[in-house]
C-alpha cells in the first residue's frame, strides 16, 4: 500500500485545439508547469484514437491499436507521476462510436482531438514514482518529497594528508551582491518559494525567464516579480521548504 497526503495543490482547467494529439498535448501542459504528480479528468472527442486495450488474463497489454473515426470519451481519467526520471501521464478511458456501438476501453496512447475539455489537479507536496522496469502497468513505487525529487549537487571529498588543499571559499563569497543575486536567480525552480518584503511568503509557480518569475500569493492570485530591481539572497530550508529572501535593491 502507498498513500500520502497532499497539502499543496494546483488546479488547471482549459481546452485542447482541434488537430492537437490529445496525450502529448497533455503532456506539453505537464511539462510547462512543472507538474510532477496529478490527476486528469477530461471530456473528449478523438480522431483515430490510439488505444491500449488489457489482455482477458490481466497479464498486461495488448499493441497499441489505432481505432478509426471518431469516438467519443465521456468519463476519461489519468494521472501524473515519474517513471524512468521522466514525466508519465496515463489516460484511463472507454471510447463509444457512433450510436454507442463499438466501445474501446483501456490506456489512451493518443489520437486526433476533435474536442477535449479536461479539468488537472497538481499535487505539489511529493511526486509519485514508479517502478521502471514493471511492465505494462508499472505501480507507484515510491514517494519523494519536492525537495527530495530534485537533483542533488554532488559533493567534492576533500583530499587527506600531508597534500590537502585548503577548501576554497564559497562562490558567492568571491562575487559581488549583484552577481550573487543573478546567481539566486538561476537557482529558482517551480515549487520553490519567496520570502517578499511586502507579500510575504509565495510560492514560484513559473520559472524565471528574462528576470521576471510568477509567483502565488498567499490570496490564491498570480502576479509577475520583476527580480531586476530586487536582491535576491542564497535559499534556505525552512520547514521542508526552499525559500528565497528578496528585497528591493537601493536607488543609487
Amino acid at each position: 500500500m502507498l498513500v500520502s497526503q497532499f497539502q499543496e495543490a494546483r488546479r488547471f482547467m482549459g481546452r485542447l485545439d482541434a488537430g492537437q494529439d490529445l496525450a502529448a498535448a497533455l503532456l506539453t501542459i505537464c511539462k510547462d508547469n512543472g507538474v510532477r504528480s496529478g490527476w486528469i479528468q477530461a471530456a473528449a472527442l478523438v480522431r483515430n484514437a490510439v488505444v491500449q486495450a488489457p489482455r482477458a488474463d490481466g497479464t498486461g497489454l495488448r499493441d497499441a491499436g489505432v481505432v478509426p473515426g471518431v469516438l467519443v470519451f465521456p468519463h476519461m481519467q489519468g494521472n501524473v507521476s515519474l517513471r524512468r526520471d521522466a514525466i508519465d501521464v496515463r489516460l484511463y478511458a472507454a471510447g463509444f462510436g457512433a450510436d454507442g456501438e463499438g466501445t474501446v476501453t483501456g490506456l489512451l496512447r493518443g489520437g486526433e482531438v476533435v474536442s477535449c475539455e479536461f479539468f488537472l489537479v497538481a499535487c505539489d507536496d511529493v511526486s509519485l514514482v514508479r517502478d521502471g522496469d514493471d511492465g505494462d502497468f508499472a505501480p507507484w513505487v515510491q514517494l519523494q518529497t519536492a525537495v527530495e525529487a530534485r537533483p542533488r549537487p554532488v559533493m567534492s571529498v576533500p583530499l587527506e594528508g600531508p597534500m590537502a588543499r585548503p577548501t576554497p571559499p564559497p562562490p558567492h563569497a568571491l562575487m559581488d551582491e549583484d552577481e550573487s543575486s543573478e546567481l539566486n536567480i538561476l537557482e529558482m525552480a517551480v515549487g520553490d518559494y519567496v520570502d517578499h518584503p511586502r507579500f510575504g511568503v509565495c510560492k514560484i509557480v513559473h520559472a524565471p525567464v528574462d528576470e521576471r518569475v510568477s509567483i502565488r500569493l498567499p490570496t490564491g492570485k498570480h502576479v509577475d516579480l520583476h527580480l531586476g530591481v530586487m536582491r535576491v539572497h542564497g535559499a534556505k530550508q525552512v520547514g521542508g521548504r526552499k525559500i528565497f529572501q528578496i528585497e528591493m535593491k537601493k536607488r543609487g
